[in-house]
């Protein structure tokens, strides 16, 4: 079985390629999500109200994420720290969900900061979705309602699209005018291939 990474900056679409990987049968661990729910687990909701106060606790004793995002993307040091306290906890549980998944031909690992995180050195080949930045970010204003300034914050601290484009094996063009399909059937049938 081969491991392949999926990732583009926000607001690129990678979601989107995502799922039409699913609707061909590929499994995609979507890692963002799965950091999520590894907030709300005991030992790193410790970890996160002393490293970064109780107050990111709610009364339902959940992680505000929304408060713990607005103090780590704009201070890198603390996005450093949360992200080498989640990074080995999201690595280990794709390994785990890897497991049941030897039957196929490939599986997908959908991250944003697949990169960054040195998690592209896990995979045979990584895909990187593109878009135009003004797109992007109008796609996030609209999807998210996040203020303009907390969705350029986000991506000024992911590396560019033209950096990550160099380390990628494939590309998919999600600019509303390539069209989204024949470029994932044709990655699909070279990886299957491959």
């Amino acid at each position: 079985m081969k491991l392949i990474g999926l990732t583009g900056n926000i607001g690129t679409g990678k979601s989107t390629v995502a799922r039409i990987f699913e609707i061909l049968g590929i499994p995609v661990y979507h890692a963002d999500k799965e950091a999520r729910t590894l907030l709300d687990t005991e030992d790193v909701k410790h970890q996160i109200s002393s490293l970064f106060g109780k107050h990111l606790l709610s009364l339902q004793n959940k992680v505000d994420r929304k408060a713990l995002a607005e103090i780590v993307f704009n201070d890198k040091e603390k996005l450093t720290v949360l992200n080498k306290l989640i990074h080995p906890l999201v690595e280990k549980d794709f390994k785990k969900w890897c497991n049941d998944k030897n039957d196929q031909v490939y599986v997908l690992h959908e991250a944003a900061i697949l990169f960054e995180s040195g998690f592209d050195r896990l995979f045979d080949a990584n895909i990187l979705v593109t878009a135009p930045e003004e797109l992007c970010i109008k796609r996030v204003l609209e999807r998210d309602g996040f203020p303009e300034q907390m969705v350029t914050d986000r991506i000024k601290n992911q590396w560019t699209q033209e950096k990550k484009q160099k380390l990628s094996d494939y590309l998919i063009v999600n600019d509303e005018n390539s069209m989204l399909i024949p470029q994932v059937l044709a990655i699909h049938s070279k990886i299957s291939k491959s």
